[in-house]
């Protein structure tokens, strides 16, 4: 009877593993076929199919594989309105128990699907999941860490960023033997976010020529390179790329991508043309309105409120301005909610709501900035050096093998000990390059280009050290933080252009009345900040009267006209406490007193 019962237990079981198994070969059939009817175009039977399936699937595990084809459909179409009825299950198979590769690729789609829809914090946790079950041994984990470093850079962490998108790269050549044109086209988006723009430009370039004619992707990078340009106030080549990704999207009768009409409509609000602009951008606005798009949205709600702020429009653009801000703000795209904050302070100003702008300059002061740090600054630098060295050594070993490869025996012996020779020539002068390029790399870190003066990156450290300096010989030291007064009024009617000339006048003036021990710096945009060592707030004061002078003494013509340019300054002495930034508030709050109470004046507040 016990032998009987073995047996059956023993029957039973090779039946149930042969109905398993059965079972695994119908579902990976049913995939197949599936997969079948979306390739050819059937999406809603495709779509239909799933669901069926899903819905008499007999464990978890299979529920777990559907899934993940599931999002990669939604993921391919777009079809957020999809995942909207599935995210109860998708939460359930998230804690339950499935294997490994399974829940990396259920992470892994969640967070391309939250990359998409602009939720760039959420896409940060899915992603982070991913990789702790990825296998470094797949080629797919790399384009999980390229995606994640991508996102990083969404959200402002640039240095992050970089070192998972080089982590990717490395994936790929240990995987592959060769790195992917995404790895350039990452590193060039990452470098535009730093406003490295001539390395942004080269590296889309690069990915631009490893791409086959009308190959899809290059809509997006001819856009990109746009972008890169006007940043530039390069319009003609900024004009030139657009039209090829315009090109490129009409061979595939593709009439709505965004950021080619957003980069369209910024062209001419550079050109001052900015009803034209308008006009692109509520284009823009109706289709991510329709899709959802929230990576664009803000970014064509800020251009927006910009192009109406300039026509004079302050209401109409205020509105724009703080919808843009709260979706800044809410997704975490740090680096585009820095940059609007300037022009919303400025509508602000115009509006006469200095609550608000006050309110605005400090929420701006108080965000951390790597574009701006010069810390994360050498970071990035060291990483991306290594990371070009390493390439260019490749290269010369690859054309030295290949030369090598055809020569006879005895020339292939003296060759290799030559080649030998070069390798160690070649690793000796790319560590000397490579020092030169750092401290090449590091002084122009520290310099503004427009102006030649130090930047405020230069700053941060000058600062650190005078403050270790003050508080163990108890001395002081004082700084003047000025703005050109109505500057954006002169950008806008002499173009900008003049404008660079004015920022150019200002800081010789600047440089040429200060003491040799003090310096002068470009804090950002029409901003400058000046460290007196050693000088109290009295001292401070009479040094801002005369660079104030020497300012308003500025001989500038346009075109046979007389023009007048003057500063309003705030003073702050260092008070033995806090940190930097602090001072830096304190007399920013005297700068912002002195245009209230109408320009062309020092305050002095601490």
């Amino acid at each position: 009877m016990v032998r009987q019962g073995i047996l059956i237990l023993l029957l039973l079981t090779f039946i149930n593993s042969g109905y398993a198994t059965e079972q695994i070969d119908s579902l990976e059939s049913t995939l197949s076929e599936i997969k079948q009817l979306k390739s050819d175009g059937e999406s809603a039977q495709a779509y239909q199919q799933l669901r069926t399936t899903y819905s008499s699937a007999q464990s978890t595990t299979q529920q777990a594989e559907l899934m993940v084809v599931w999002l990669a459909f939604m993921n391919e179409d777009k079809n957020w309105h999809e995942f909207d009825l599935l995210k109860d299950d998708v939460s359930q198979l998230l804690v339950s128990e499935v294997d490994i590769e399974t829940k990396y690729a259920l992470y892994d789609n969640l967070g391309l699907m939250k990359y998409r829809l602009g939720k760039f914090a959420e896409a940060d946790s899915y992603l982070s999941k991913a990789v702790s079950f990825a296998d470094d041994t797949q080629l797919a984990t790399s384009m999980t860490y390229y995606l994640y470093g991508i996102n990083s850079v969404r959200q402002g962490k640039m240095v992050d960023g970089l070192d998972k998108i080089l982590h990717a790269h490395d994936l790929q050549i240990n995987i592959q033997g060769y790195a992917s044109p995404k790895i350039l086209i990452g590193l060039g988006f990452t470098n535009y976010y730093m406003k490295n723009y001539d390395k942004a430009i080269e590296y889309t370039q690069q990915a631009i020529a490893a791409y086959p004619e009308n190959d899809i992707l290059l809509t997006e990078l001819y856009a990109n390179l746009a972008a890169m340009y006007v940043d530039k106030a390069q319009y003609q080549e900024a004009l030139i790329a657009i039209n090829q990704a315009e090109k490129v999207a009409h061979f595939h009768n593709i009439f709505d991508r965004v950021p080619i009409i957003i980069n369209k409509g910024t062209i001419y609000a550079e050109l001052n043309e900015h009803q034209k602009a308008i006009d692109y951008y509520l284009k823009a606005l109706d289709i991510v309105n329709k899709n959802n798009d929230l990576i664009h949205k803000p970014t064509v709600l800020s251009n927006l409120a910009q192009s109406n702020q300039s026509l004079g429009n302050y209401k109409l653009a205020a509105d724009y301005f703080e919808q843009a801000l709260a979706i800044f703000s809410s997704e975490s795209q740090l680096i585009k909610r820095l940059e609007n904050y300037p022009p919303m302070i400025e509508n602000y100003q115009s509006l006469g709501n200095y609550q608000r702008a006050l309110e605005l300059m400090v929420e701006y002061k108080e965000l951390d900035d790597e574009s701006t740090s010069l810390a994360a600054k050498e970071k990035f630098d060291q990483s991306q050096a290594a990371y070009d060295i390493a390439s260019k050594e490749k290269s010369l070993i690859e054309a030295k093998l290949a030369q090598t490869s055809n020569e006879n025996a005895i020339l292939r012996l003296y060759g290799i000990v030559a080649f030998s020779l070069l390798i160690i020539l070649f690793i000796y002068i790319a560590y000397r390059l490579k020092h030169s390029a750092y401290l090449q790399v590091k002084e122009l870190a520290l310099r503004d280009q427009l102006t030649g003066l130090f930047n405020r990156r230069a700053l941060h450290d000058i600062f650190e050290l005078e403050m270790s300096r003050v508080n163990r010989n108890k001395k002081t030291f004082s700084i003047i933080l000025l703005d050109i007064d109505h500057f954006k009024v002169l950008n806008d009617t002499y173009g900008h252009d003049y404008g660079d000339i004015v920022l150019q006048k200002v800081a010789s003036a600047l440089q040429d009345s200060i003491r040799s021990m003090d310096k002068v710096a470009r804090w950002g945009g029409e901003e400058f900040l000046v460290f007196l060592p050693e000088t109290n707030k009295e001292q401070a004061s009479h040094l801002a009267e005369k660079l104030r002078l020497a300012v308003s003494n500025i001989e500038l013509t346009y075109q046979d006209k007389l023009l007048q340019v003057t500063v309003s300054l705030g003073v702050c002495e260092y008070n033995q406490q806090g940190e930097y930034k602090d001072m830096v508030k304190q007399a920013d709050l005297g700068l912002y007193k002195a245009k209230e109470t109408g320009r062309n004046k020092v305050v002095c507040l601490s």
